[in-house]
């Protein structure tokens, strides 16, 4: 008995140990490259366009299809009064009649209305391909947020680390006199200062990775890579303004399919000036040895005031074709104006780079070296040391943030000349 109650409880400790290992968080560090991919898995909007997408393809092959025939009963020339009142043996007209109706839409009307809801079927294939590179876009550029943030915050704790071990020095060094307490009071202020920035940094940090659960849900709290990846720019030969390069980006491709929508309307609208018609037979059912009756007739409509109805809705799609036509220029203009902002945004951040790698960074380590040495011989105060050490550190600040200003001018370019969709 005790050996089967140890047994069991090995065997539940075990399912428990499984239990949770296997609920253990992801802790892989987060890279930029796995973003994409997180990003259009966690988007229920994506399926939501295909789902869109083949609902109006379902519409466009019965909108190619007449209306269904309408059946149609009931008694005719029914007396209401006088001594045959409600009687259907009284009166030579009156009958039980059944019969079937079918409106004729015309085929060039069927075909406009199927054509336009084919068309609204590839819009909307169209837009989840614009929204999938958007999405693709702005994770990446979560991402590299949560990153220069972090960065930042990493960069504040080094120096207030350092701040502190310096006040430590400083503070064995007053009885001696190679430290007066104003120094020390000068560090205790830089130093509140700097974990203020931490603080700061730390937050826009934890700001910045919920901005990313955005896209990529849970996912976006594992921790994050510790390299930046060097910024890879799309091949193009455009010219700064980008005309024609963006002449493939989704964006632009569903609005020219909003163009096909809108010209199968106004074809529908054109199509629709001529009537539709429509047939009716009824047979009738008469009492006693009366003949039965049957009935056939047909419906036109009489569009009597066509410039004020017809004419007008053609009016009307006109104008909304044009207004498509109008947005997509627009749109157009827009994404090139885009193009050369992230052109210069790149220009700019690699002649940054080059200068801080080349003369900012080295000048001020040197110059931290310089006052070290200066201190150590008793020729130059404390807070000399502080303020080169400070210097370091802001241009240090500045090349990390040029990184990632010149990474996400490359995320710009890819979206604009080619991402990652699915």
């Amino acid at each position: 008995m005790r050996t089967t109650v140890l047994l069991a409880g090995a065997g539940l400790t075990y399912v428990l140990c499984s239990a949770a290992i296997s609920s253990e968080p992801n802790t892989e560090p987060l890279t930029l490259e796995e973003v994409a991919g997180l990003a259009l898995e966690h988007q229920p909007n994506l399926d939501a366009y295909a789902k869109a997408s083949d609902a109006a393809r379902e519409a466009a092959v019965a909108e190619s299809k007449l209306p269904d025939p309408q059946l149609k009963f009931g008694v005719q020339n029914v007396p209401v009064n006088g001594e045959g009142a409600y009687r259907l043996n009284r009166e030579d007209m009156t009958m039980v009649a059944v019969g079937v109706m079918q409106e004729i839409v015309r085929q060039p009307v069927r075909a406009a209305a199927a054509n336009r809801m084919q068309a609204e079927s590839e819009q909307l294939q169209a837009e989840r391909a614009a929204e999938a590179r958007r999405v693709v876009r702005d994770a990446k550029l979560a991402w590299v947020d949560a990153y220069d943030a972090a960065k930042r915050a990493s960069l504040y704790a080094r120096m207030a680390t350092e701040l502190a071990a310096e006040r430590n020095i400083a503070l064995k060094r007053i009885p001696s006199g190679a430290a007066e307490t104003r120094d020390l009071f000068q560090l205790d202020t830089l130093l509140a200062m700097t974990n203020d920035k931490r603080l700061a940094t730390e937050n826009a940090a934890r700001k910045a990775q919920a901005q990313l659960s955005r896209w990529l849900g849970p996912s976006a709290f594992r921790p994050l890579s510790e390299e930046l990846p060097e910024p890879r720019f799309p091949e193009t030969k455009a010219s700064p303004s980008g005309e024609g390069a963006l002449i493939a980006h989704p964006q632009l491709a569903a609005l020219r399919k909003t163009e096909d929508v809108a010209r199968f309307e106004v074809e529908r609208a054109r199509a629709e000036r001529s009537p539709n018609w429509s047939w009716e037979l009824m047979y009738g059912k008469r009492q006693d040895d009366r003949s039965d009756l049957v009935t056939l007739q047909f419906a036109l409509p009489l569009q009597w005031n066509r410039a004020n109805r017809q004419d007008r809705r053609l009016a009307e799609k006109l104008a909304l074709a044009a207004r498509a036509q109008g947005l997509t220029r627009d749109r157009e203009r827009e994404l090139n104006a885009e193009f050369a902002a992230a052109l210069a945004d790149r220009d700019t951040a690699e002649a940054r780079e080059r200068e801080h790698l080349e003369r900012l960074i080295p000048a001020a380590r040197a110059r931290l070296e310089t006052a070290r040495a200066g201190y150590a011989a008793g020729k130059l105060a404390l807070a000399t040391v502080w303020e080169a050490r400070r210097g370091v550190l802001d241009a240090e600040m500045e090349h990390w943030m040029i990184r990632s200003d010149l990474l996400r001018a490359a995320l710009r370019l890819e979206y604009l000349l080619g991402g990652q969709e699915q």
